[in-house]
């Protein structure tokens, strides 16, 4: 039997084309890059299965996981294969096999129970078990994330240097050691890590007109790491994730997909909230600082810029709250404070930072 499916392989965003072939529960797969690479997967070793309409997402291998997209007959023959044929497809789906009305209504009961569980206890729960989690598994938690991200991304060491020389003029008022990482990139992105590390792209240090613009990034990102936001944001995943594991394991991959994206959404909504919290602690900071404020909305309003170029549904189910929201949010509390001064010192390292050119991988570049 063959087909075709989109293969990743969890170590970059790339999707690769490929050829399938299924031979009894072993699966071929022809991927078409630059190797013309051949893997074997057997499908009992298969980490999970979620079908959702004729749609099949398999996931296989350790961390970073690979997975496969297949749709059709295809993914419906390999799904009944591992699932040991104890599912039917009709044309709402896939079932159980001979069962009645009574354990079709106890599952709705459990799953009732689970859906209770899962959007009112888990949330607190996770966010609660994050601050028994010491300061110091979180800065190692986020250490190891680190050096996962510096290996597969080209760091700019002079500029990286330069950023912490910048933020060691600033005072954040936190109580960890933020080491801020510039990684050359087209994306118009920057993100925390828990413990203390901040990742600024390239692109959006390129895109900044003021020093007061990355004042308000780093204000953003610090107080990310401030707040744990970053520890509690994966404790509530991770506890989502748990949940889902316990109560499904392999038996339906169904009703984990389902599952798995009411966690997006329930993530969605806490996600706006620790933006939000981030805009305003970051806005405080400018303040206590001396810097001007409206950094910030020249800030969002470059984001809104570049956001434009997304669709509006990938606007909607964004994790970060409406940008025109977010400037109002901040133009609300300008008129409590007056505005400040220059800062010459943070002018010029701000322009030293955008004049460093794209990373040489060949030669690794030192000094601001």
């Amino acid at each position: 039997m063959e087909d075709k499916g989109i293969f990743h392989n969890g170590s970059s965003a790339k999707a690769f084309e490929c050829n399938l072939i299924l031979q009894n529960d072993v699966l071929h797969l022809y991927i078409d890059d630059d190797e013309k690479s051949l893997l074997i997967w057997s499908i009992g070793s298969f980490i999970s299965c979620q079908y959702n309409g004729d749609k099949l997402l398999i996931t296989y291998g350790n961390y970073p996981h690979q997975t496969l997209e297949c749709a059709g007959n295809f993914a419906s023959t390999i799904y009944s294969i591992w699932s040991g044929g104890k599912f039917i497809q009709k044309a709402e789906g896939f079932v159980f096999k001979g069962k009645g009305t009574a354990v079709i209504t106890l599952i709705a009961g459990f799953v009732l129970v689970g859906v209770l569980i899962y959007f009112f206890l888990l949330p607190w729960v996770g966010e609660k078990s994050a601050s028994l989690i010491p300061k110091d598994a979180e800065i190692e938690l986020g250490n190891s994330i680190a050096e996962i991200y510096k290996q597969n991304g080209d760091e700019n060491d002079s500029a990286t240097y330069c950023i912490n020389q910048f933020a060691s003029k600033i005072k954040f008022n936190s109580e960890y050691d933020l080491r801020i990482h510039v990684i050359e990139s087209d994306q118009i992105n920057a993100f925390a890590l828990p413990g203390g590390h901040i990742f600024v792209y390239s692109a959006i240090i390129k895109k900044m007109k003021s020093y007061e613009e990355l004042v308000a990034l780093l204000g953003h990102e610090a107080t990310h790491v401030t707040k744990r936001h970053s520890l509690k944001s994966i404790c509530r995943s991770m506890a989502g994730s748990f949940f889902i594991a316990v109560l499904f394991g392999d038996v339906t991959g169904i009703s984990a997909g389902v599952f798995s994206q009411a966690d997006q959404f329930q993530q969605l909504s806490y996600s706006r909230e620790l933006e939000t919290e981030a805009d305003n602690n970051g806005y405080k900071i400018m303040i206590q600082n001396k810097v001007n404020p409206e950094g910030m909305l020249h800030l969002l309003q470059l984001l809104k810029e570049e956001g434009a170029r997304v669709p509006d549904l990938m606007k909607y189910l964004s994790t970060h709250p409406d940008t025109d929201a977010r400037i109002e949010n901040i133009k609300s509390q300008l008129p409590k404070t007056g505005l400040s001064n220059e800062s010459t010192q943070l002018d010029i390292l701000f322009k030293k930072l955008k004049a460093i050119p794209k990373v040489d991988t060949n030669t690794k570049r030192k000094g601001c």
